[in-house]
């Protein structure tokens, strides 16, 4: 076997239980029959500090080896969150602020699901993880035939690990790790796949008086997404309380993303149509016993039974009424998009990038429409 110097020089430390350059070389000379000097062994510990550490942890201060930290049950009944690491970086995220606010508990929650899945597949001990292991997940991720994710707009085989390089960049930073900004994070794969996404009107009302007939309360959950751009998650926490309704037009709040309260204005059909939903109730959430997976079978099967071309396609069947309203309201508006920004509570950016903007056909209509009025005559 051809000495590999990441694979090598961790076993050689682990099986002769000392950290000498020396030694580690002599090893490599006898398993590998390849000659290397102790300076190269220095050399790599060197670049690589984090494993160096953490080496250094295992043979000095006693550390468990891979094999007896990653036992089952460090992953069962809530030892995994008491881990030293993890519950430090419970606590570095429980302390940070985004636009002033904590993070959500389920951003935290998920996070740590997250962490505990990586090191339960690939039998890590996230007191030892190290910017190295981060790699071989990230390359096992990527190169995993049960998974695909879509590259622009094509289908490819592996996971899309942005999420995972996310929250293992945020855990190594928590522990300290010199290296946790050399893992590059960028935008989800499939960023802007459905930002095309459109069905016309007229469809979508078809769509949704089907839904109607199946379901009262996904009728008018979908419906909201429809009317006002909400994500499914959003919806799902909107509360009584949180409801104001008006003579004609009422109001809606909801957490968005970060915890964020967006308030949205909400037309006076559908307005009657949440009354109904809320009936005498006073408190709790609209949608109370809303299941999401029994909502998306429903539009799952909608979506194939009035855009069969499109349903393939569509990974979030909940999700696309958002893209419908965004792509709605752009051909309403001339393709304004800061007016359907404002709308749907988010940047412009994010609508053009996420959502849609003015088709490329659209520059040289308005090039001839507003360039005369520069003229001297205009």
């Amino acid at each position: 076997m051809k000495y590999k110097p990441s694979r090598d020089i961790p076993q050689a430390v682990r099986e002769l239980k000392d950290l000498s350059p020396s030694k580690i070389v002599l090893w490599v000379l006898n398993k590998r029959n390849e000659e290397r000097t102790p300076e190269s062994v220095t050399n790599w510990f060197r670049e690589h500090s984090d494993v160096f550490e953490e080496l250094k942890k295992e043979i000095v201060e006693g550390l468990p080896t891979e094999k007896q930290a990653t036992d089952q049950t460090m992953f069962q009944n809530g030892n995994f969150e008491n881990l030293a690491s993890v519950k430090e970086w419970i606590l570095f995220m429980a302390t940070r602020r985004r636009k002033g606010k904590p993070l959500h508990p389920n951003y935290v929650k998920e996070q740590v699901r997250s962490l505990r899945w990586c090191c339960e597949r690939f039998h890590k001990h996230p007191d030892r993880l190290s910017f190295h292991d981060a790699q071989e997940i990230f390359q096992a991720l990527e190169h995993d035939p049960d998974h695909s994710h879509w590259e622009n707009s094509v289908k490819v085989v592996g996971m899309d690990t942005n999420g995972v390089r996310r929250g293992l960049k945020d855990f190594l930073k928590s522990k300290g790790s010199s290296d946790f900004g050399k893992i590059g994070v960028g935008k989800p794969s499939g960023f802007g796949h459905y930002k095309t996404l459109h069905v016309e009107k007229q469809t979508v009302h078809e769509m949704l008086e089907w839904i109607r007939t199946q379901n009262f309360m996904f009728y008018v959950a979908d419906k909201l997404m429809f009317h006002n751009g909400l994500r499914l998650n959003a919806m799902l926490t909107a509360r009584i309380e949180n409801f104001k309704q008006g003579a004609s037009w009422s109001e809606i709040t909801v957490l968005e993303k970060f915890r964020e309260e967006k308030t949205f204005v909400v037309i006076p059909e559908l307005g009657q149509l949440i009354c109904q939903i809320i009936g005498e109730r006073k408190e709790g959430l609209i949608f109370q016993g809303l299941e999401k997976q029994k909502l998306n079978k429903v539009n799952r099967e909608a979506l194939r039974k009035f855009v069969p071309e499109l349903e393939p396609k569509i990974e979030m069947p909940s999700h696309c009424f958002r893209h419908f309203c965004a792509q709605t309201l752009l051909r309403a508006t001339g393709w304004n998009s800061d007016a359907v920004a404002s709308i749907m509570q988010c940047t412009k950016q994010s609508l053009e990038e996420s959502y849609g903007g003015a088709p490329q056909g659209k520059q040289r209509e308005w090039c001839e429409q507003y360039l005369p009025m520069l003229g001297v005559e205009a």
